[in-house]
Protein backbone atom coordinates (compact mmCIF):
# COMPACT_ATOMS: atom_id res chain seq x y z
CA UNK A 1 0.00 0.00 0.00
CA UNK A 2 2.81 2.35 0.94
CA UNK A 3 4.59 1.64 -2.32
CA UNK A 4 1.40 2.27 -4.31
CA UNK A 5 0.76 5.53 -2.45
CA UNK A 6 4.32 6.67 -2.97
CA UNK A 7 4.12 5.78 -6.65
CA UNK A 8 0.86 7.69 -7.05
CA UNK A 9 2.28 10.73 -5.28
CA UNK A 10 5.41 10.61 -7.39
CA UNK A 11 3.38 10.36 -10.61
CA UNK A 12 1.16 13.22 -9.50
CA UNK A 13 4.18 15.30 -8.66
CA UNK A 14 5.75 14.62 -12.02
CA UNK A 15 2.50 15.48 -13.80
CA UNK A 16 2.20 18.75 -11.90
CA UNK A 17 5.85 19.47 -12.63
CA UNK A 18 5.36 18.90 -16.37
CA UNK A 19 2.22 21.03 -16.33
CA UNK A 20 4.00 23.84 -14.52
CA UNK A 21 7.04 23.61 -16.80
CA UNK A 22 4.73 23.89 -19.79
CA UNK A 23 3.02 26.88 -18.25
CA UNK A 24 6.38 28.66 -17.87
CA UNK A 25 7.72 27.62 -21.29
CA UNK A 26 7.90 30.28 -23.98
CA UNK A 27 6.63 29.62 -27.49
CA UNK A 28 9.14 28.53 -30.11
CA UNK A 29 10.37 31.26 -32.44
CA UNK A 30 12.16 31.00 -35.82
CA UNK A 31 15.84 31.75 -36.06
CA UNK A 32 16.48 35.45 -35.70
CA UNK A 33 13.32 36.06 -33.66
CA UNK A 34 12.51 36.04 -29.96
CA UNK A 35 9.36 34.88 -28.23
CA UNK A 36 7.74 37.62 -26.12
CA UNK A 37 8.98 37.43 -22.51
CA UNK A 38 6.51 35.85 -20.10
CA UNK A 39 5.36 37.91 -17.14
CA UNK A 40 5.72 35.76 -14.02
CA UNK A 41 6.34 37.62 -10.80
CA UNK A 42 5.44 37.25 -7.15
CA UNK A 43 2.82 34.59 -6.49
CA UNK A 44 2.44 34.08 -10.26
CA UNK A 45 5.79 32.26 -10.26
CA UNK A 46 4.90 29.81 -7.46
CA UNK A 47 3.83 26.35 -8.71
CA UNK A 48 0.06 25.80 -8.54
CA UNK A 49 -0.43 28.97 -6.48
CA UNK A 50 0.57 30.87 -9.61
CA UNK A 51 -2.45 29.52 -11.49
CA UNK A 52 -4.83 30.85 -8.84
CA UNK A 53 -2.96 34.15 -8.56
CA UNK A 54 -3.03 34.73 -12.31
CA UNK A 55 -6.74 33.91 -12.60
CA UNK A 56 -7.51 36.32 -9.76
CA UNK A 57 -5.47 39.02 -11.48
CA UNK A 58 -7.46 38.58 -14.68
CA UNK A 59 -10.77 38.65 -12.85
CA UNK A 60 -10.21 41.29 -10.15
CA UNK A 61 -7.36 43.56 -11.24
CA UNK A 62 -6.60 43.06 -14.96
CA UNK A 63 -5.66 46.67 -15.67
CA UNK A 64 -3.23 46.82 -12.75
CA UNK A 65 -1.70 43.50 -13.84
CA UNK A 66 -1.15 44.70 -17.41
CA UNK A 67 0.34 47.94 -16.12
CA UNK A 68 2.79 46.04 -13.88
CA UNK A 69 3.76 43.67 -16.69
CA UNK A 70 4.51 46.44 -19.18
CA UNK A 71 6.46 48.47 -16.64
CA UNK A 72 8.51 45.38 -15.80
CA UNK A 73 9.26 44.22 -19.37
CA UNK A 74 8.89 47.39 -21.42
CA UNK A 75 7.62 47.32 -24.97
CA UNK A 76 6.71 43.63 -25.33
CA UNK A 77 5.33 41.23 -22.74
CA UNK A 78 3.23 38.07 -22.75
CA UNK A 79 0.68 37.40 -20.00
CA UNK A 80 -0.34 33.75 -20.04
CA UNK A 81 -3.98 32.89 -19.45
CA UNK A 82 -3.89 29.53 -17.62
CA UNK A 83 -4.94 26.71 -19.91
CA UNK A 84 -6.01 28.98 -22.77
CA UNK A 85 -3.65 31.33 -24.65
CA UNK A 86 -1.10 34.11 -24.27
CA UNK A 87 -2.22 37.73 -24.12
CA UNK A 88 0.70 39.56 -25.74
CA UNK A 89 0.87 43.31 -25.17
CA UNK A 90 2.84 45.72 -27.33
CA UNK A 91 3.44 49.17 -25.91
CA UNK A 92 4.43 51.89 -28.38
CA UNK A 93 2.86 54.21 -30.94
CA UNK A 94 4.14 51.89 -33.67
CA UNK A 95 2.56 48.90 -31.92
CA UNK A 96 -0.76 50.73 -31.62
CA UNK A 97 -0.87 51.28 -35.36
CA UNK A 98 0.39 47.76 -36.12
CA UNK A 99 -2.24 45.96 -34.03
CA UNK A 100 -5.24 48.08 -34.94
CA UNK A 101 -4.41 48.09 -38.64
CA UNK A 102 -4.31 44.31 -38.93
CA UNK A 103 -6.84 43.13 -41.53
CA UNK A 104 -9.65 40.99 -40.15
CA UNK A 105 -8.26 37.88 -41.83
CA UNK A 106 -5.04 38.29 -39.79
CA UNK A 107 -6.14 39.93 -36.53
CA UNK A 108 -9.69 38.85 -35.76
CA UNK A 109 -12.06 40.51 -33.31
CA UNK A 110 -14.62 37.71 -33.37
CA UNK A 111 -13.19 35.61 -30.51
CA UNK A 112 -12.73 38.78 -28.42
CA UNK A 113 -16.24 40.09 -29.01
CA UNK A 114 -17.59 36.61 -28.43
CA UNK A 115 -16.83 37.08 -24.72
CA UNK A 116 -18.77 40.35 -24.43
CA UNK A 117 -22.17 39.91 -22.75
CA UNK A 118 -25.16 40.51 -25.06
CA UNK A 119 -23.12 41.45 -28.16
CA UNK A 120 -21.24 38.14 -28.26
CA UNK A 121 -23.05 36.10 -25.63
CA UNK A 122 -26.74 35.54 -25.05
CA UNK A 123 -28.38 37.66 -27.77
CA UNK A 124 -29.76 35.31 -30.47
CA UNK A 125 -28.32 35.28 -33.97
CA UNK A 126 -28.37 32.73 -36.78
CA UNK A 127 -24.97 31.27 -35.84
CA UNK A 128 -22.87 31.67 -32.72
CA UNK A 129 -19.46 30.98 -34.27
CA UNK A 130 -16.83 33.72 -34.11
CA UNK A 131 -16.53 34.23 -37.85
CA UNK A 132 -20.23 34.97 -38.19
CA UNK A 133 -20.07 37.38 -35.26
CA UNK A 134 -17.15 39.19 -36.82
CA UNK A 135 -18.96 39.45 -40.15
CA UNK A 136 -21.98 40.91 -38.40
CA UNK A 137 -19.85 43.47 -36.56
CA UNK A 138 -18.16 44.60 -39.77
CA UNK A 139 -21.55 44.84 -41.49
CA UNK A 140 -22.88 46.80 -38.53
CA UNK A 141 -20.04 49.29 -38.79
CA UNK A 142 -20.89 49.86 -42.44
CA UNK A 143 -24.51 50.54 -41.52
CA UNK A 144 -23.42 52.93 -38.78
CA UNK A 145 -21.07 54.70 -41.17
CA UNK A 146 -23.96 55.25 -43.57
CA UNK A 147 -25.96 56.81 -40.74
CA UNK A 148 -23.06 59.05 -39.70
CA UNK A 149 -22.26 61.01 -42.85
CA UNK A 150 -21.11 64.56 -41.99
CA UNK A 151 -24.38 66.17 -43.07
CA UNK A 152 -26.51 63.71 -41.16
CA UNK A 153 -24.31 63.71 -38.04
CA UNK A 154 -24.67 67.50 -37.84
CA UNK A 155 -28.43 67.05 -37.38
CA UNK A 156 -27.91 65.79 -33.82
CA UNK A 157 -27.16 69.35 -32.67
CA UNK A 158 -30.77 70.46 -33.12
CA UNK A 159 -32.04 67.49 -31.10
CA UNK A 160 -30.06 68.26 -27.94
CA UNK A 161 -31.95 71.23 -26.48
CA UNK A 162 -35.51 69.87 -26.68
CA UNK A 163 -34.59 66.51 -25.11
CA UNK A 164 -32.47 68.02 -22.33
CA UNK A 165 -35.06 70.66 -21.48
CA UNK A 166 -37.76 68.00 -21.17
CA UNK A 167 -35.59 65.85 -18.91
CA UNK A 168 -34.47 68.77 -16.75
CA UNK A 169 -38.05 69.59 -15.86
CA UNK A 170 -37.93 66.49 -13.64
CA UNK A 171 -34.45 67.02 -12.18
CA UNK A 172 -34.32 67.81 -8.45
CA UNK A 173 -32.16 70.68 -7.20
CA UNK A 174 -29.45 68.15 -6.34
CA UNK A 175 -29.41 65.60 -9.15
CA UNK A 176 -27.44 62.39 -9.62
CA UNK A 177 -25.89 62.77 -13.08
CA UNK A 178 -25.46 59.02 -13.46
CA UNK A 179 -29.23 58.58 -13.12
CA UNK A 180 -30.44 61.82 -14.74
CA UNK A 181 -27.95 62.80 -17.43
CA UNK A 182 -27.15 59.38 -18.88
CA UNK A 183 -30.79 58.55 -19.85
CA UNK A 184 -31.10 61.95 -21.53
CA UNK A 185 -28.02 61.25 -23.65
CA UNK A 186 -29.37 57.79 -24.47
CA UNK A 187 -32.57 59.39 -25.71
CA UNK A 188 -30.81 61.95 -27.92
CA UNK A 189 -28.64 59.29 -29.54
CA UNK A 190 -31.54 56.85 -29.75
CA UNK A 191 -33.76 59.36 -31.52
CA UNK A 192 -30.94 60.24 -33.91
CA UNK A 193 -30.40 56.65 -35.02
CA UNK A 194 -33.89 55.17 -34.71
CA UNK A 195 -36.15 58.17 -35.32
CA UNK A 196 -38.75 59.93 -33.18
CA UNK A 197 -41.64 57.56 -33.91
CA UNK A 198 -39.56 54.52 -32.93
CA UNK A 199 -38.23 56.16 -29.76
CA UNK A 200 -41.62 57.53 -28.71
CA UNK A 201 -42.93 53.98 -28.81
CA UNK A 202 -40.06 51.96 -27.36
CA UNK A 203 -37.49 54.34 -25.87
CA UNK A 204 -38.84 54.27 -22.33
CA UNK A 205 -38.41 50.49 -22.27
CA UNK A 206 -35.05 50.43 -24.05
CA UNK A 207 -33.14 52.94 -21.89
CA UNK A 208 -33.02 50.99 -18.58
CA UNK A 209 -32.29 47.72 -20.38
CA UNK A 210 -29.40 49.15 -22.40
CA UNK A 211 -28.01 50.92 -19.33
CA UNK A 212 -28.12 47.73 -17.24
CA UNK A 213 -26.31 45.81 -20.00
CA UNK A 214 -23.68 48.54 -20.46
CA UNK A 215 -23.13 48.75 -16.71
CA UNK A 216 -22.23 45.06 -16.65
CA UNK A 217 -19.36 45.22 -19.13
CA UNK A 218 -16.34 44.62 -16.91
CA UNK A 219 -13.89 41.77 -16.53
CA UNK A 220 -15.26 40.10 -13.37
CA UNK A 221 -18.84 40.14 -14.63
CA UNK A 222 -17.80 39.08 -18.13
CA UNK A 223 -16.00 36.14 -16.53
CA UNK A 224 -19.10 35.13 -14.58
CA UNK A 225 -21.09 35.54 -17.81
CA UNK A 226 -19.29 32.54 -19.31
CA UNK A 227 -20.26 30.26 -16.38
CA UNK A 228 -23.61 28.75 -15.30
CA UNK A 229 -23.83 31.58 -12.74
CA UNK A 230 -24.60 34.03 -15.55
CA UNK A 231 -28.31 33.57 -14.89
CA UNK A 232 -27.88 35.50 -11.65
CA UNK A 233 -26.58 38.62 -13.39
CA UNK A 234 -28.97 41.56 -13.85
CA UNK A 235 -27.54 42.18 -17.31
CA UNK A 236 -28.52 38.65 -18.34
CA UNK A 237 -32.10 39.29 -17.29
CA UNK A 238 -32.01 42.66 -19.08
CA UNK A 239 -30.71 40.90 -22.18
CA UNK A 240 -33.71 38.56 -22.20
CA UNK A 241 -36.11 41.47 -21.89
CA UNK A 242 -34.22 43.39 -24.60
CA UNK A 243 -34.74 40.45 -26.98
CA UNK A 244 -38.47 40.60 -26.34
CA UNK A 245 -38.66 44.39 -26.79
CA UNK A 246 -36.66 44.33 -30.03
CA UNK A 247 -38.82 41.50 -31.39
CA UNK A 248 -41.80 43.75 -30.74
CA UNK A 249 -40.04 46.67 -32.44
CA UNK A 250 -39.59 44.63 -35.62
CA UNK A 251 -43.05 43.11 -35.48
CA UNK A 252 -44.95 46.31 -34.70
CA UNK A 253 -42.84 48.76 -36.74
CA UNK A 254 -41.47 46.78 -39.71
CA UNK A 255 -41.38 49.97 -41.78
CA UNK A 256 -39.21 51.82 -39.25
CA UNK A 257 -36.43 53.62 -41.19
CA UNK A 258 -33.73 51.93 -39.08
CA UNK A 259 -35.19 48.45 -39.58
CA UNK A 260 -35.52 49.13 -43.31
CA UNK A 261 -31.89 50.35 -43.44
CA UNK A 262 -30.74 47.14 -41.77
CA UNK A 263 -32.64 45.01 -44.27
CA UNK A 264 -31.50 47.09 -47.25
CA UNK A 265 -27.89 46.43 -46.17
CA UNK A 266 -28.45 42.74 -46.96
CA UNK A 267 -28.71 41.52 -43.38
CA UNK A 268 -29.95 37.96 -43.09
CA UNK A 269 -33.51 38.05 -41.74
CA UNK A 270 -32.43 35.86 -38.82
CA UNK A 271 -29.90 38.54 -37.80
CA UNK A 272 -32.07 41.64 -38.17
CA UNK A 273 -32.87 41.77 -34.45
CA UNK A 274 -29.19 41.27 -33.52
CA UNK A 275 -28.22 44.13 -35.85
CA UNK A 276 -30.88 46.41 -34.39
CA UNK A 277 -29.55 45.66 -30.91
CA UNK A 278 -25.95 46.25 -32.03
CA UNK A 279 -26.68 49.66 -33.55
CA UNK A 280 -28.65 50.82 -30.50
CA UNK A 281 -25.98 49.44 -28.16
CA UNK A 282 -23.25 51.38 -29.96
CA UNK A 283 -25.42 54.47 -30.29
CA UNK A 284 -26.07 55.02 -26.60
CA UNK A 285 -23.58 53.36 -24.28
CA UNK A 286 -20.36 55.14 -25.24
CA UNK A 287 -21.87 58.66 -25.46
CA UNK A 288 -23.66 58.09 -22.15
CA UNK A 289 -20.45 57.33 -20.30
CA UNK A 290 -18.22 59.96 -21.88
CA UNK A 291 -20.79 62.77 -21.65
CA UNK A 292 -21.06 62.22 -17.92
CA UNK A 293 -17.33 62.22 -17.31
CA UNK A 294 -16.60 65.13 -19.65
CA UNK A 295 -19.07 67.28 -17.72
CA UNK A 296 -17.65 66.09 -14.39
CA UNK A 297 -14.11 66.91 -15.52
CA UNK A 298 -15.19 70.42 -16.50
CA UNK A 299 -16.99 71.02 -13.20
CA UNK A 300 -14.08 69.59 -11.21
CA UNK A 301 -11.57 72.13 -12.51
CA UNK A 302 -12.41 75.84 -11.96
CA UNK A 303 -9.84 76.89 -14.56
CA UNK A 304 -11.33 74.65 -17.24
CA UNK A 305 -14.88 75.64 -16.26
CA UNK A 306 -13.94 79.31 -16.61
CA UNK A 307 -12.26 78.64 -19.95
CA UNK A 308 -15.42 77.00 -21.28
CA UNK A 309 -17.46 80.14 -20.60
CA UNK A 310 -14.82 82.47 -21.99
CA UNK A 311 -13.70 80.54 -25.04
CA UNK A 312 -14.20 82.36 -28.35
CA UNK A 313 -15.29 79.02 -29.82
CA UNK A 314 -17.04 77.13 -27.05
CA UNK A 315 -17.90 74.16 -29.27
CA UNK A 316 -14.29 73.65 -30.22
CA UNK A 317 -13.08 73.95 -26.63
CA UNK A 318 -15.70 71.51 -25.37
CA UNK A 319 -14.56 69.09 -28.08
CA UNK A 320 -11.06 69.37 -26.64
CA UNK A 321 -12.52 68.59 -23.20
CA UNK A 322 -14.11 65.42 -24.57
CA UNK A 323 -10.83 64.34 -26.14
CA UNK A 324 -8.96 64.99 -22.90
CA UNK A 325 -11.51 62.97 -20.94
CA UNK A 326 -11.16 60.07 -23.40
CA UNK A 327 -7.36 60.33 -23.24
CA UNK A 328 -7.38 59.96 -19.46
CA UNK A 329 -10.13 57.33 -19.42
CA UNK A 330 -9.62 55.13 -22.48
CA UNK A 331 -10.88 51.62 -23.03
CA UNK A 332 -8.67 49.31 -20.98
CA UNK A 333 -7.39 47.19 -23.88
CA UNK A 334 -7.68 46.91 -27.64
CA UNK A 335 -7.03 43.36 -28.76
CA UNK A 336 -7.07 41.03 -31.76
CA UNK A 337 -6.99 37.25 -32.07
CA UNK A 338 -4.07 36.18 -34.27
CA UNK A 339 -5.24 33.86 -37.02
CA UNK A 340 -1.65 33.64 -38.23
CA UNK A 341 1.74 34.61 -36.76
CA UNK A 342 2.78 38.23 -36.43
CA UNK A 343 6.33 39.57 -36.41
CA UNK A 344 7.17 42.80 -34.64
CA UNK A 345 10.40 44.77 -34.35
CA UNK A 346 10.74 46.67 -31.10
CA UNK A 347 12.34 50.10 -30.84
CA UNK A 348 15.61 48.51 -29.63
CA UNK A 349 15.81 46.41 -32.81
CA UNK A 350 14.72 43.11 -31.25
CA UNK A 351 12.62 40.99 -33.60
CA UNK A 352 9.70 39.23 -31.94
CA UNK A 353 7.61 36.34 -33.21
CA UNK A 354 4.02 36.22 -32.00
CA UNK A 355 2.56 32.76 -32.57
CA UNK A 356 -0.90 32.24 -34.03
CA UNK A 357 -3.89 31.38 -31.82
CA UNK A 358 -2.89 33.94 -29.22
CA UNK A 359 -4.19 37.42 -28.49
CA UNK A 360 -2.21 40.57 -29.28
CA UNK A 361 -3.22 43.86 -27.75
CA UNK A 362 -2.28 47.40 -26.88
CA UNK A 363 -2.87 49.20 -23.60
CA UNK A 364 -4.10 52.74 -24.35
CA UNK A 365 -3.80 53.86 -20.72
CA UNK A 366 0.01 53.78 -20.88
CA UNK A 367 0.24 55.19 -24.40
CA UNK A 368 -2.11 58.04 -23.50
CA UNK A 369 0.06 58.97 -20.51
CA UNK A 370 3.41 58.76 -22.26
CA UNK A 371 5.20 62.06 -21.44
CA UNK A 372 7.03 61.92 -24.78
CA UNK A 373 3.67 62.15 -26.55
CA UNK A 374 1.67 64.15 -24.02
CA UNK A 375 3.46 66.81 -21.93
CA UNK A 376 2.29 66.71 -18.31
CA UNK A 377 0.21 63.64 -19.10
CA UNK A 378 -1.50 63.38 -15.70
CA UNK A 379 -3.00 66.87 -15.94
CA UNK A 380 -6.43 67.57 -17.39
CA UNK A 381 -5.47 70.18 -19.97
CA UNK A 382 -7.85 70.42 -22.95
CA UNK A 383 -5.77 73.19 -24.50
CA UNK A 384 -3.16 70.63 -25.50
CA UNK A 385 -5.34 69.75 -28.50
CA UNK A 386 -5.16 73.29 -29.83
CA UNK A 387 -1.55 72.64 -30.81
CA UNK A 388 -1.85 68.96 -31.70
CA UNK A 389 -2.98 67.20 -34.84
CA UNK A 390 -6.30 65.40 -34.81
CA UNK A 391 -6.33 62.74 -32.06
CA UNK A 392 -8.53 60.52 -34.22
CA UNK A 393 -6.13 57.56 -34.33
CA UNK A 394 -4.86 57.66 -30.75
CA UNK A 395 -8.29 58.14 -29.13
CA UNK A 396 -10.69 56.37 -31.47
CA UNK A 397 -8.52 53.66 -32.99
CA UNK A 398 -8.08 52.73 -36.60
CA UNK A 399 -8.38 49.73 -38.89
CA UNK A 400 -11.45 47.59 -39.63
CA UNK A 401 -12.68 47.63 -36.01
CA UNK A 402 -11.88 51.24 -35.12
CA UNK A 403 -14.55 53.62 -33.84
CA UNK A 404 -16.34 55.41 -36.68
CA UNK A 405 -18.39 57.79 -34.51
CA UNK A 406 -15.69 60.25 -33.46
CA UNK A 407 -17.24 63.35 -35.04
CA UNK A 408 -20.77 62.38 -34.05
CA UNK A 409 -19.60 61.88 -30.46
CA UNK A 410 -17.90 65.27 -30.48
CA UNK A 411 -21.02 67.03 -31.73
CA UNK A 412 -23.32 65.21 -29.34
CA UNK A 413 -21.22 65.43 -26.18
CA UNK A 414 -19.94 68.98 -26.66
CA UNK A 415 -23.49 70.05 -27.51
CA UNK A 416 -24.95 68.47 -24.36
CA UNK A 417 -22.29 70.06 -22.16
CA UNK A 418 -22.73 73.43 -23.86
CA UNK A 419 -26.50 73.41 -23.35
CA UNK A 420 -26.29 72.39 -19.69
CA UNK A 421 -23.56 74.89 -18.85
CA UNK A 422 -25.33 77.71 -20.66
CA UNK A 423 -28.76 77.15 -19.13
CA UNK A 424 -27.65 76.28 -15.60
CA UNK A 425 -25.21 76.92 -12.83
CA UNK A 426 -23.85 73.48 -11.97
CA UNK A 427 -21.83 72.65 -8.87
CA UNK A 428 -20.59 69.27 -7.77
CA UNK A 429 -21.87 68.24 -4.35
CA UNK A 430 -19.64 66.02 -2.27
CA UNK A 431 -16.76 63.87 -3.53
CA UNK A 432 -16.91 62.34 -6.98
CA UNK A 433 -16.92 58.53 -6.79
CA UNK A 434 -14.03 56.50 -8.08
CA UNK A 435 -14.10 55.67 -11.75
CA UNK A 436 -14.37 51.97 -12.48
CA UNK A 437 -12.09 51.03 -15.33
CA UNK A 438 -13.95 48.57 -17.52
CA UNK A 439 -13.22 46.62 -20.65
CA UNK A 440 -14.99 49.18 -22.85
CA UNK A 441 -16.45 51.87 -20.63
CA UNK A 442 -15.87 53.79 -17.45
CA UNK A 443 -18.93 54.24 -15.26
CA UNK A 444 -19.09 55.72 -11.75
CA UNK A 445 -19.00 53.45 -8.72
CA UNK A 446 -21.70 55.55 -7.04
CA UNK A 447 -23.89 58.64 -7.44
CA UNK A 448 -22.47 61.82 -8.99
CA UNK A 449 -24.39 64.62 -7.31
CA UNK A 450 -24.58 68.10 -8.78
CA UNK A 451 -26.51 71.16 -7.61
CA UNK A 452 -28.54 72.64 -10.48
CA UNK A 453 -29.75 76.24 -10.43
CA UNK A 454 -30.74 78.65 -13.18
CA UNK A 455 -27.73 80.43 -14.71
CA UNK A 456 -27.26 84.00 -13.48
CA UNK A 457 -24.57 85.11 -15.90
CA UNK A 458 -22.30 83.87 -18.68
CA UNK A 459 -19.18 83.49 -16.54
CA UNK A 460 -19.93 80.84 -13.98
CA UNK A 461 -16.87 79.40 -12.33
CA UNK A 462 -17.01 75.87 -10.94
CA UNK A 463 -16.29 75.44 -7.25
CA UNK A 464 -16.76 71.71 -6.89
CA UNK A 465 -14.18 69.38 -5.37
CA UNK A 466 -11.41 67.98 -7.50
CA UNK A 467 -12.28 64.75 -9.28
CA UNK A 468 -10.64 61.56 -8.00
CA UNK A 469 -8.60 59.85 -10.69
Amino acid sequence: MRIATATALTASGLAVGRLWAGYRRQHDAPTGYHAPPLYLEGLDSVPLVGYVSRILDFVVRPVAMIDRALRRHGEVVSIRVPGRYDFIFLNSAKAYSTVLSLPAEHGSAGPILGLVPTVGLWFPRRSHDHDTLESLVLAGKKILAGLLTPDRAAQVTAMIGPVLDTHQQEWPVVADLSERLVPAVYEIAGRFFAGDAFWDRFGEELVPLLRTIADGIDVPRATVATTPLHRMLPEYRANGELVRVIDRCIREMPDSPLVETIREAGTDERDVRWMLMYILWNAVTYPGSYTLWTLVDILSDPRVHHSVHNSPDRGEYLGWCLWETIRLNPVSTLARWLKKPLTYTASDGTHYYLAADNVVGVFPAMLNKDPDRWPEPELYRPERFGDSPSPRTSLFGTGPFGCIAGEFSRLLISGVCDHLLTQNSLELVGPVPERRCRVHLTYPSGPVFVRVTAAQNDHIVGTGPACHR
